[in-house]
């Protein structure tokens, strides 16, 4: 497998093997639930909607939730997003982060292959789909959610039987936007694993080749409306099941020094080349207009633009040392400003529909949360 070129993979036993080091914890680990900076974290949540005349957001209470425990030589990082506004939505997504959180603080000692990692994560959805609707005497009461949990773990020297990931490049769905310039790694150090079921995303961000790298690349299934996220936990199907349309693992080998970035939709729509007003000549898409590019074409002309602003944004400053920090308010600023226009529109009409014009009102106004985590074992608090 090659640095810096994703996976994805439906089930566990399809990822590499490799050994997991032992989990290296202390007194100075740290957890996360809410906005923090730290030299080598940050997390934040804010709301783009519009102001209310009561001084009460719209939207309220903000239905995203994080989850980060971070370790000597490892890191946990979940966000769920709440579909929908409202108790219900907040509720799940905090049930659902509450057990994700549970059910690792009880087996972080039990990791010790990269599979054991994947087991373990798809094992947390299941927990995190019955958090959401324990106790309801009417399980359609429950709300749904989104979530995406990761892992960022050491590796012992891959063992001599590690799978090639040869067969898995027919699923690789996001090499090309990694590949460029980079090598193969003999004995990789760092992994990046997360599980996904809706539309956060997982990026990894490369200090050494200044590339953002979209980990879950194709993980929305349906790119012409945003209002499906491709699949959620809690009762939407059937008897109550959850909606798994797209739970998959996505791995990519990283390097000291990467930050490892998921995000709410509320940024990567404010990432995307439509939602922002452009038309497919002003990206250099061959096309009168969106609607006539094929889906696969959609998806690599909206991951290309994507990828190309988070690194002008990120690396806008050639001699600019980058920090976690730096990174969330600029892309917490970037989603802020794009939908000014929309937000302050609505506070000055708010009984009047936002006009669907994206070149006026560019954006998606949303709940909108970012974790950035720098990769490595020699963070200053420890």
């Amino acid at each position: 497998m090659t640095l810096g070129v994703p996976i994805v993979v439906l089930q566990y036993d399809q990822l590499p093997h490799f050994n997991v080091t032992n989990l290296k914890s202390s007194t100075q680990s740290i957890q996360v639930d809410s906005d923090s900076d730290q030299p080598f974290l940050s997390t934040r949540s804010i709301s783009t909607y519009p102001t209310l005349p009561g001084g009460e957001k719209d939207g309220d209470p903000i239905a995203d939730k994080l989850f980060v425990q971070v370790h000597k030589n490892r890191a946990v990082l979940a966000i769920a997003d709440g579909c929908n506004w409202g108790k219900r939505p907040a509720m799940a997504a905090r049930d659902a982060i509450a057990a994700f959180a549970e059910y690792f603080n009880e087996r972080q000692n039990e990791i010790n292959t990269l599979q054991d990692a994947g087991h373990f994560l798809l094992r947390a959805f299941c927990e995190a789909h019955n958090k959401i609707v324990e106790g309801k005497p009417d399980i359609w009461e429950a709300g749904t959610t989104t979530l995406l949990g990761g892992l960022v773990l050491e590796f012992e020297s891959p063992s001599s039987s590690s799978s090639s990931s040869s067969s898995n490049k027919d699923e690789n769905t996001g090499g090309e936007e990694g590949s460029s310039g980079s090598n193969q790694q003999s004995s990789p150090k760092w992994g990046f694993l997360c599980a996904s079921v809706g539309d956060c995303k997982a990026f990894l961000v490369s200090h050494k080749r200044k590339e953002a790298t979209d980990v879950t690349n194709g993980n929305r299934c349906n790119l012409s409306d945003t209002r499906d996220p491709g699949g959620r936990l809690g009762p939407y199907v059937g008897q109550g099941w959850p909606d798994l349309r797209n739970l998959k693992l996505y791995f990519t080998f990283c390097e000291e020094n990467d930050i490892a970035l998921i995000v709410s939709d509320g940024v990567h729509d404010n990432l995307d080349p439509i939602m922002l007003g452009k038309t497919p000549d002003e990206v250099n898409i061959d096309a009168k207009v969106w609607e006539d590019l094929h889906q696969d074409d959609l998806l690599r002309a909206k991951t290309q633009f994507m990828k190309s602003l988070l690194e002008e944004m990120i690396f806008n400053s050639p001699d600019e040392k980058i920090t976690p920090t730096d990174i969330t308010n600029k892309i917490i600023d970037h989603c802020s400003t794009v939908t000014k226009n929309a937000r302050e529109f609505m506070q000055e009409f708010p009984n009047k529909k936002q006009p669907n014009d994206y070149r006026e009102y560019p954006g998606k106004m949303d709940h909108t949360t970012v974790v950035a985590y720098k990769i490595g074992s020699g963070n200053p608090s420890f």
